[in-house]
C-alpha cells in the first residue's frame, strides 16, 4: 500500500470561498446630497450589523431600499456585491462590483471582490485581470497577491503563483494561511524540504491545527521518518478521536513497520467510526496481502471499492495482487481503473501504471 492517498485528502479541502467585507473598512463618503442622507446612512448601518450577524436577507432588504433612495454611491453597491458573495449569488456580485467600478474606477478592493466572484464561476482569466488591475492600484496588499497565486494555480501557472505567495508573505509575514498555500504549492513541486519550512512556520502560529499537522506527518513519510510521522497523527488523533483519517493513516505506517496488531488495532478504531470508509477496508487489504493472503487482501480491497467505485488506491493495490496471481486480463482492467480515477499529483504510480498497461496491451 501507497501514502499517495495522504496527500489527496490534504488537497480536497483548500477550496472553500474566502468572503470579506473587504469594503466596509474603506466605504466611499456618503454625500449629502441625496434627499434623505440620513436614512440612507441608517440603512447601510444596518446591513453592516446584519451581514456580520450572517442575516444576510436582511442586509440585502436594506440595501436594496438604500440603492432605491439613492444609487450614486459605490459603498452600497459594494456592500450589496459582497453580501451576494456570502450567499454564493456570484453573477449578481460580479453585476454590483462593476458598478462600484463604475463609480469608483481607483477602488483596488472592489477589483479584488469581483475577481473572487469571476473565480468561483470558473472565469480565471477576469479573476487574474482584476486580480492584477487591483495590485497595480494598490501594490502594497499582500491579500491581491496571494488570491491571484491561487488563480495562477488554477491555470497551472506555478511559478508565477510562488512569486506571489512569496510577494505576500514578504508584505505580511505573520498570515498562517500564506504559508499554508505555499507549502501546498511546494509539495505539488516535490520541494518537500521547502514544504516543511512552510508547515513548520505554520504550526508555530497554531500548533494543534489538524490539518497542518497531517500535511507534517505526510511530509515526515516521503523523507522515510516513520516515526516522526506516527506521533503527528497521534497527535491529531489526540484532538479528535473520530478523525478516521489520521486513524488510516496510523494503521498504514503500523502496517509498514510490520506491526500488524497496532495496524489492525487503528483501523478497527476507524472502522467504528465510519464502517463506510474505503481506506480501512484498503488498509486491511495491505496488512493481508503483506502477509501473503492474497485472496483476502483482494476480498478487502474489493470491499473498499464497494464503498467507493472511484477509489484509485484500491484498483492499484488490487493490480498487486493479479501481478502475484499472474492474472494478467484483472491486472490490466485493475490498472486502467486505477488511471481513469487516479488523482493528479499521483505522479510515480499513474507512471507505474501506465508503463504496465503498454506492456500488457502489446
Amino acid at each position: 500500500m501507497s501514502n499517495y492517498g495522504i496527500l489527496k485528502k490534504l488537497t480536497k479541502s483548500t477550496g472553500a470561498l474566502l468572503v470579506a467585507g473587504m469594503l466596509l473598512t474603506h466605504p466611499v463618503a456618503f454625500a449629502d446630497n441625496t434627499a434623505n442622507p440620513d436614512k440612507v446612512k441608517q440603512l447601510f448601518t444596518e446591513s453592516v450589523e446584519h451581514m456580520r450577524a450572517r442575516e444576510y436577507d436582511k442586509a440585502l432588504s436594506c440595501l436594496d431600499k438604500a440603492i432605491e433612495l439613492d444609487s450614486t454611491k459605490a459603498a452600497l453597491f459594494g456592500q450589496r456585491g459582497t453580501v451576494y458573495l456570502n450567499q454564493q449569488r456570484f453573477e449578481e456580485a460580479i453585476v454590483d462590483f462593476t458598478k462600484v467600478i463604475e463609480l469608483a474606477p481607483n477602488h483596488a478592493q472592489a477589483y479584488g471582490l469581483r475577481a473572487l466572484a469571476y473565480g468561483s464561476t470558473g472565469e480565471t482569466i477576469d479573476a487574474m485581470r482584476d486580480l492584477t488591475k487591483a495590485i497595480e492600484l494598490e501594490p502594497a496588499n499582500p491579500v491581491f497577491y496571494y488570491r491571484r497565486a491561487m488563480t495562477y494555480e488554477m491555470l497551472k501557472g506555478d511559478d508565477y503563483a510562488l512569486e506571489d505567495y512569496n510577494k505576500a508573505i514578504s508584505l505580511k509575514n505573520n498570515d498562517v494561511m500564506y504559508f499554508y498555500k505555499r507549502c501546498m504549492l511546494f509539495m505539488r513541486q516535490k520541494k518537500h524540504a521547502e514544504a516543511m519550512g512552510d508547515i513548520n512556520t505554520a504550526l508555530g502560529f497554531e500548533p494543534s491545527n489538524k490539518t497542518f499537522l497531517s500535511i507534517r506527518a505526510f511530509l515526515y513519510t516521503q523523507s522515510h521518518d516513520t516515526e516522526h510521522a506516527i506521533a503527528d497523527y497521534e497527535q491529531v488523533v489526540k484532538y479528535d478521536p473520530a478523525d478516521y483519517g489520521a486513524l488510516d493513516n496510523l494503521g498504514v505506517l503500523y502496517a509498514d513497520k510490520k506491526d500488524f496488531a497496532t495496524a489492525n488495532k487503528y483501523f478497527d478504531m476507524s472502522l467504528a467510526v465510519n464502517d463506510r470508509h474505503p481506506e480501512v477496508y484498503n488498509g486491511k487489504g495491505y496488512i493481508e496481502f503483506l502477509q501473503g493472503n492474497n485472496d483476502a487482501a483482494i476480498a478487502l480491497y474489493q470491499k473498499a471499492l464497494e464503498c467507493n467505485n472511484e477509489f484509485s488506491d484500491a484498483y492499484y493495490n488490487l493490480a498487486q495482487c493479479y501481478e502475484v496471481a499472474k492474472d494478467d486480463a484483472k491486472l490490466l482492467e485493475a490498472y486502467e481503473k486505477f488511471l481513469r480515477y487516479a488523482a493528479y499529483n499521483d505522479y510515480d504510480r499513474v507512471e507505474q501504471a501506465q508503463k504496465r498497461v503498454a506492456e500488457l496491451s502489446r
